[in-house]
């Protein structure tokens, strides 16, 4: 980051500020913030209404996803599963805590972790873990520059089995769950330099998606250049490498801190970055590409399951902001298509980009029938696109940049961006967006000039929105937690429903696991500001990285959920089946693994002592008769069934 020397003396003067005001009010007041206590929530009141954007029903893809099978769940980035996230949790374990994990972790069908580290001092390029406990499972040797959450795909060629891919700058390979792997190869594009003082960035994969068409694994890097593989082989199937247009966005100010703590702040984050060199600056770096500063490509990108058609939010063309300079002042949404026709080898074409002011972190979201796509740029605000032909349908201002990714919810045209001051519900009216609600957050009592805040996007579930929220100041703008939990919101109120207090803040997404736990790749990098400021205060604990599970703490309310979900959504279903027979269907598949869900859980809810087996008959034996209502004629059947399991707990 660039830095004037006014700049930096009115930082330090400010700085200097904060802490002698901690010190000298915390002794009196007391500056440690406190978490709140939540009791169990009780039942969401949140229902479907009306015919959901269908997903597509891939079998490879799985959809719609139960749990996080890519960076942000599905290839259309959703960050939306089937499945009801759990209603009560606790901070359970940290694994691998010298480990930066700036993307993942992602599941196979059984729960296992899959993650790659970045710039690793340990040479492994992909990490399994186990779920109960977070032991190892295996890694496999490697050194990269790291990045990247995993692909997992249901394998074609052997039901009920799965393959876990990753890519990363110049190697690929697949393996199954077990750690055998299938294949290993050459990307296309070559070795990275070794590290240095200066970290060069343009090296970064950010995950493998799934092209259907082809049965093809695309990669997109920082640099802008993409590559693609056969997804049985491994095979490269361009003649070379696809860049896409572009130049880097310009640098820009961020936290205007002097040298002396941004220092510290390295210092806290090249422990977990183990392989780059002690001179070298990792705040910089990251807080660049989070922001989407000095970047071509800063995040995911997508792949409509419907079309196949392939979409990178990116920098535009040089020559778009009016002036050919080597910097990109625009950001560009770009619609890609694999052409297969004549090949292989295939090639890649640009059917179209739109363009806006203002560069982009964020990865864009489809809905779940592709007919749009939603994104953010640097400037606060959120934009819908056709997919039809990249044009602008409306822009809402957020007030602040949206992190990340959009969550887009299949039913009720329901979005929701997230920036630091809240989570935000959007409803897409079709010619225009309308903000819902935001969430409060009051997961903490703050302390003295303290607030609570966001720190990362949402994943929504059927019966609430996971978020990971924090407490701490703000300093130009920028939050620096002291402390973070995860949370779960309600849809259709956005209050608070229960939160836990965790270890670690993330720059990842809130992956959720088959179970409906959460699982968060520890990245942090706003605590390292905190931490190099108030750390030796004892106001905020030293950094930590690898990956935190917050386990399900009551299994029979996950029951309970789950199957009031699957009830809601059964009824609802039964109503529009006549009028939108492809909802109902996918309704169908959702309620399936809805019930799957209650079976899982009602094991260990038996097992902790909150479920007798003598009721799980009987509620077992509701969801049999549900199941076998599960066609349009008797769906009524179906709901009424699921909705005694419901009724069994109270509220």
């Amino acid at each position: 980051m660039r830095r004037a020397r006014n700049a930096g003396t009115e930082a330090w003067a400010r700085v200097a500020l904060l802490v002698s005001m901690f010190i000298v009010v915390g002794a009196c007041l007391g500056c440690t913030p406190t978490p709140k206590s939540f009791a169990p929530p009780g039942k969401t009141v949140w229902v479907p209404e009306g015919c959901r954007s269908v997903p597509g029903s891939d079998p490879v893809l799985g959809l719609p996803a139960e749990f996080s099978r890519t960076f942000h769940v599905d290839t259309m980035n959703s960050d939306e599963v089937s499945i009801a996230l759990a209603p009560v949790f606790e901070f359970d374990w940290v694994a691998e805590p010298s480990f930066y994990i700036p993307e993942g972790p992602t599941f196979d069908s059984e729960g296992n972790l899959y993650f790659n580290p970045l710039f690793p001092a340990e040479e492994v390029i992909l990490v399994s873990l186990v779920p109960d406990t977070g032991a190892r499972r295996w890694a496999i040797d490697g050194f990269s520059y790291g990045g990247g959450a995993p692909l997992v795909l249901d394998d074609p060629d052997n039901l009920g089995e799965q393959i876990i891919y990753h890519g990363v700058y110049d190697r690929a390979l697949a393996v199954k769950p077990d750690g055998t792997v299938l294949w290993d190869v050459p990307t296309g594009l070559p070795a990275p330099p070794p590290l240095g003082e200066e970290i060069p960035s343009g090296y970064h994969c950010f995950g493998l998606n799934y092209h259907s068409e082809a049965d093809a694994l695309i990669g997109v890097m920082h640099d802008g250049h993409v590559y693609v593989l056969d997804r049985a082989t491994g095979a490269q199937l361009l003649s070379t490498p696809y860049v896409i247009p572009g130049e880097p966005s310009p640098p820009r100010e961020t936290l205007l801190l002097p040298e002396a703590i941004t220092e510290k702040a390295n210092d806290a984050l090249r422990p977990l970055m183990g392989a780059l060199p002690s001179s070298a600056k990792p705040l910089d770096l990251i807080t660049s590409i989070v922001l989407g500063y000095e970047s071509k490509v800063a995040n995911y990108f997508s792949v409509d399951v419907h079309t196949d058609r392939i979409w990178v939010a990116a920098t535009a063309p040089d020559d778009e902001d009016g002036t050919v300079d080597g910097v990109s002042e625009f950001g560009a949404l770009y619609c890609l298509e694999l052409v297969t026709s004549s090949g292989p080898p295939y090639t890649i074409q640009e059917l179209f980009h739109t363009s806006f002011a203002g560069g982009t972190a964020s990865t864009p979201s489809l809905t779940a029938d592709g007919t749009r796509v939603y994104m953010g740029d640097n400037l606060g605000n959120m934009i819908a696109i056709d997919t039809a032909d990249g044009s602008k349908i409306w822009e809402l201002d957020m007030g602040r940049q949206i992190f990340g990714s959009i969550a887009v919810g299949s039913d009720k045209n329901e979005l929701y961006p997230c920036t630091s001051d809240a989570v935000i519900k959007v409803a897409d009216h079709g010619t225009y967006g309308s903000e819902v609600w935001r969430s409060r957050l009051d997961a903490y009592t703050p302390g003295f000039g303290q607030k609570n805040f966001n720190v990362l996007l949402a994943t929504i579930g059927a019966n609430g929105i996971f978020i990971q929220a924090g407490v701490g100041l703000e300093l130009n703008g920028y939050p620096l937690p002291l402390k973070v939990g995860v949370g779960l919101l309600d849809r259709e109120t956005g209050e608070l429903r229960y939160f836990a207090e965790g270890l670690e803040e993330s720059i990842a997404a809130m992956n959720s696991s088959p179970d409906g736990a959460v699982y968060l790749g520890f990245s942090p990098i706003r605590r390292a500001v905190s931490y190099a400021l108030f750390g030796k205060l004892g106001m905020t604990h030293p950094l930590s990285g690898g990956v935190g599970k917050f386990g399900v703490k009551r299994f029979d309310l996950l029951v309970r959920d789950a199957a009031c979900a699957a009830s809601a959504r059964t009824l609802n279903a039964f109503k529009n089946a006549a009028s939108c027979p492809d909802s109902a269907e996918a309704d169908i598949r959702q309620i399936r693994n809805l019930i799957n869900q209650c079976r899982r859980s009602s094991l260990k809810a038996i097992a902790d002592g909150d479920l007798t087996s003598g009721d799980w008959t009987i509620l077992d034996g509701h969801l049999s008769l549900a199941e076998a209502s599960l066609v349009p004629g008797t769906l009524d059947v179906a709901a009424g069934h699921l909705q005694m399991v419901c009724d069994f707990f109270p509220n």
